[in-house]
Parts: C-alpha cells; sequence; structure tokens
C-alpha cells in the first residue's frame, strides 16, 4: 500500500461532482456542484482508482430523474453516475494490480473507490492497451460494442444490404458504416443535422453519403437513393423520422432500435404517434430494440474483434474530448445540444 502512494504521488483529496438539482427538461449547469473530498481508501476487495477518462451519454438525464431501473437511484448530494476508463492506483484484490487498466462505473470524480467484488461495477480490464485508452470510452467501450451488437447481432448485416443510420455523427453512429462495411454491406448513408456534421459522416465516419435532415425534400433523396427500399436502419433519434423510415423499409428489413435522442427532453404526452409501424409486418420485416449490458458475457470477443479492425485501419474512432474535470456538465450538456461530433468524453487526467 505505502508502495503505491510513493509510484503515484496520490493527493490528499479529489474533486467530483455531485446532483445539485434535478432537471425538468434540459440540463444546465447549475444542476451539478463540483465539491472537494478526501481520497478514497481501499477496504477488503476494493479498489482504488485514477479516473482517467470519462464518458457521457444522452441517458444520463434519466439517471438524474431516477427514471432507470437498471442504475443505482440518485440522491441529491451524490456523486454523478458514469462509466470511465481508469489505473488502479490502491488494490485490496487479488484480480486487480496496481497498474492495471481498467474500465468500469466510476461516477464523475477524479478517484473513484470499487469493489472489484460486485457485478455493479462492471469492471473489466483493457487488454489492448497498446491502443489509445480513450477508446475504452469510445470503440473498446460501450459505444463500440453499441454499434456492434446493432449490425451484426440484431441487424444481421450482410453482403450487399444497403444501410441507413440516424444520428450518424453521434457516439454510436460514428461507428456504425465502419462495422457495416467490415461486415460487408454495400452503400451505407448516414443522417445528420447540418453541413458540417455531413461532412464529417464523409470524411471521417466512412459513410458514403450524407444526408442533412434538416433540409427539405430529405425525404424525396431518400427515395432517390433506395429505390427499392432500406434493409437495415439503425436508428439513433426515433419520433417522426422512424416513422418516416418505415414507409421506406423493403421486405425482410431489420430495423434495430438503439435511442430516441429526439425524443428524450419531451413529455410523454408529446412522443410521436406512429403511423407506419404497420410496414413491420407487411414486409415481413424485423423491429428489435436491445440493451447492450444484457451481453456484459460478450464483452471481451467484441472489444477483441473492434480493436482487431482498429489496427486494420477498418475502424477508424471518432473522439470529441473536453480536457479537465470541470468540464463534465458542459460536455453533458453538448450531446442534447448536438454540439459533439464522435463519442463524446472528458479527460480527467494523463
Amino acid at each position: 500500500m505505502q508502495e503505491a502512494q510513493i509510484i503515484f504521488n496520490l493527493p490528499e483529496f479529489m474533486q467530483q461532482w455531485v446532483l445539485r438539482e434535478r432537471p425538468e427538461h434540459q440540463v444546465e449547469e447549475r444542476h451539478f456542484e463540483l465539491v472537494q473530498a478526501p481520497l478514497p481508501v481501499p477496504g477488503d476487495g476494493q479498489i482504488v482508482v485514477q479516473v482517467l477518462y470519462l464518458g457521457l451519454a444522452p441517458v444520463m438525464l434519466r439517471y438524474m430523474r431516477n427514471e432507470t431501473s437498471f442504475e443505482r437511484p440518485l440522491a441529491l448530494g451524490d456523486v454523478m453516475h458514469g462509466r470511465g476508463v481508469g489505473r488502479v492506483v490502491q488494490s485490496n484484490h487479488p484480480d486487480y494490480q496496481i497498474g492495471d487498466v481498467i474500465q468500469a462505473k466510476m461516477g464523475w470524480r477524479e478517484y473513484a473507490l470499487i469493489d472489484g467484488n460486485d457485478p455493479y461495477f462492471l469492471v473489466y480490464k483493457m487488454n489492448h492497451t497498446d491502443l489509445p485508452l480513450s477508446h475504452g470510452i469510445s470503440s473498446l467501450a460501450m459505444s463500440g460494442f453499441t454499434a456492434l451488437i446493432g449490425m451484426r447481432d440484431i441487424g444481421k448485416v450482410k453482403s450487399g444490404d444497403r444501410v441507413l443510420v440516424s444520428g450518424a455523427a453521434g457516439g454510436v453512429g460514428s461507428q456504425c458504416a465502419f462495422i457495416a462495411k467490415a461486415l460487408g454491406a454495400g452503400k451505407v448513408i448516414g443522417l445528420a443535422g447540418g453541413p458540417q456534421k455531413c461532412n464529417y459522416l464523409i470524411s471521417k465516419m466512412g459513410y458514403d453519403i450524407a444526408l442533412d435532415y434538416k433540409q427539405e425534400g430529405m425525404l424525396e433523396e431518400l427515395d432517390r437513393q433506395f429505390p427499392d427500399g432500406i434493409d437495415v436502419f439503425f436508428d439513433n433519434v426515433g419520433g417522426k423520422l422512424l416513422d418516416d423510415v418505415l414507409a421506406r423499409i423493403r421486405r425482410k428489413a431489420r430495423v434495430v432500435i438503439c435511442g430516441r435522442i429526439s425524443e428524450y427532453l419531451l413529455d410523454p404526452a408529446q412522443y410521436h404517434a406512429y403511423r407506419n409501424i404497420y410496414r413491420v409486418g407487411l414486409q415481413d420485416a424485423k423491429m428489435e430494440a436491445f440493451f447492450v449490458y444484457d451481453y456484459t458475457a460478450h464483452f471481451r470477443e467484441y472489444e477483441t474483434t473492434l480493436a482487431q479492425w482498429i489496427r486494420e485501419g477498418r475502424l477508424q474512432p471518432t473522439e470529441h474530448i473536453l480536457r479537465g474535470i470541470e468540464k463534465m456538465p458542459r460536455a453533458l450538456m453538448n450531446l442534447y445540444e448536438g454540439v459533439n461530433v464522435g463519442v463524446m468524453m472528458v479527460q480527467v487526467a494523463n
């Protein structure tokens, strides 16, 4: 234990973000408070991790409102939930050695106390540390795993498939084209908002064509690009856009429901009423949602597959990185404002 203090020169105190108020609609910086706390001390079976990167996800608004069943409730004053990449600096657990790089639920803080025996934390070591450790938030973590599950295991992408992705410039969407093409897809088209993001889809994210959903005539352009219909639709947006695409699926299509960010800030009474859902049955298609944490038994295989594609140049992670733990609220707000391009994260430490 003393050796770890010398190697890492651990501080006596750390910074962490706590929940100050619950948002009713949009997230604002006033909902959080940055406070100082003593460095945690590990008990039996516990480790202390220096947080290197923290990821941001749209679901965090629901954490703040206690609207999920898969995350622990947040009381006012609790540290904000969040998954990150970190390095073990103290360990009282035989499976984790000082210096190991891990992914886990760490919370918005500079050092995390993690119980290595509690499955809640979803801890596993990063095997591919020759690659940038930031990939432990993007392609070699939940965003990459989600894209792979959706395209390969749910969407069943095969050679020649015509694929459409909504929210294509976001954390998951930024990886979908690379993965679809690695699986043999033909044309892959992405939907994003604004010319800058559309340019990124083609120049950085592997898409063949980018369509701006904010532009008039977008649906007519979809009809031109998919004259015979859409084989696979990977949806991160939901709402009216999903309804419009359902009108254009072809026989045996696969519709992958990953998210619905267009409705996250709406009251349920404002949710879109679908008119084209009947097309799923009419076209003998499949529409399926999924939850990435139901696939934890396969995470190691996902990590290895995606790491190999990165080394081969078939997958090129796009990461939007802010630096400094003080940027956490702004980074989350960026997600809902559509500012981010790629996987949104904050680098907490070198």
